[in-house]
């Protein structure tokens, strides 16, 4: 009934196996867990090949990689079982009734559980990550649920095998970013609502400021790709806050002394990026003066 789907890159994840396989035996239902590693470093090749030995395991290699849309629609290909539930391989199982919560949300064509981090403040050049996934992506289901499908992320949810074979992930997005955004519209795009509830698992691939910056203005780039295509692009303009603020500056043309002005206070800015207490409003002037830089048409 319930096919557990992982992508993994450079992670380990026999911690998160062995605590899904505990909970699934618990079920009383057919389940499978499907592996597949898209091109990680041969030492996590070596610790999660180990896996394909437990029952109800299977674990794939892909030795190119793959990227998020294509490696998801193989797992999915490969699901024996009517309901698919995704996660990244950064996540950890906190609470001891994660699966049962699912099944009993069911029947649902789509559910999200959401996603929590630690409390504990991670080491100083990890901060930023930190708080921006404390502040702007562990929201309580009752929020989530007032805009279900631009509240849409890839990092936990259920979807049944049916509906993800209608949709899929588009696999010309092979770099890091916004799939899900477009997913989500797709799905309200076939009058599919998302459904939210109170499940998450713990994000613990917190990484550092400047990666994080940098996969940031990779986002970006893919988030104008989608743009470019013109899929969705009233849908993502409307429901991206980021894509909004800089159709109104373009407008008005502001775009250049808005960079102009950042400019000003890119080095006090990037500091407090980089520090102790960064800002997620700072955080929001760099993206605006990255996708400034870039001047797509919107």
């Amino acid at each position: 009934m319930l096919s557990i789907c992982i992508a993994i890159h450079n992670w380990d994840v026999n911690r998160l196996v062995n605590d899904l396989t505990a909970q699934a035996d618990k079920l009383d239902v057919p389940y499978e867990i499907l592996l597949l590693d898209d091109a990680s470093d041969y030492e996590y090749q070596k610790k999660n090949a180990q896996l394909d030995f437990l029952e109800n395991v299977t674990y794939l290699q892909s030795y190119i990689n793959m990227g998020r849309s294509l490696v998801r629609n193989t797992l999915a290909s490969k699901a024996q079982y009517p309901y698919l539930l995704f996660m990244d391989c950064d996540a950890t199982v906190t609470h001891r009734d994660f699966l049962k919560k699912y099944m009993a949300a069911l029947p649902a064509p789509v559910i999200v559980g959401g996603c929590e981090y630690r409390k504990r403040r991670p080491r100083k050049e990890c901060i930023l990550r930190w708080r921006y996934g404390i502040e702007r992506e562990q929201v309580p289901a009752e929020i989530r649920n007032q805009r279900p499908n631009t509240s849409f992320a890839t990092f936990n949810f259920l979807i049944e095998k049916r509906v993800f074979d209608i949709v899929k992930f588009d696999e010309s997005l092979q770099d890091y970013g916004h799939e899900d955004t477009l997913f989500g519209l797709d799905l309200l795009d076939k009058n599919i609502i998302i459904k939210h509830i109170d499940n998450p698992l713990r994000h613990d691939g917190i990484f550092s400021t400047q990666l994080f910056l940098e996969r940031t203005q990779v986002a970006i780039n893919n988030l104008l790709i989608i743009l470019e295509k013109g899929h969705q692009r009233e849908a993502l303009v409307e429901n991206i806050r980021l894509l909004k603020t800089y159709r109104q500056l373009r407008k008005w043309h502001l775009c250049g002394l808005y960079r102009f002005l950042y400019r000003i206070f890119k080095k006090m800015i990037l500091k407090n990026l980089h520090s102790k207490k960064p800002s997620i409003r700072y955080f929001d002037f760099y993206k605006l003066e990255f996708l400034c830089e870039k001047r797509p048409i919107i």
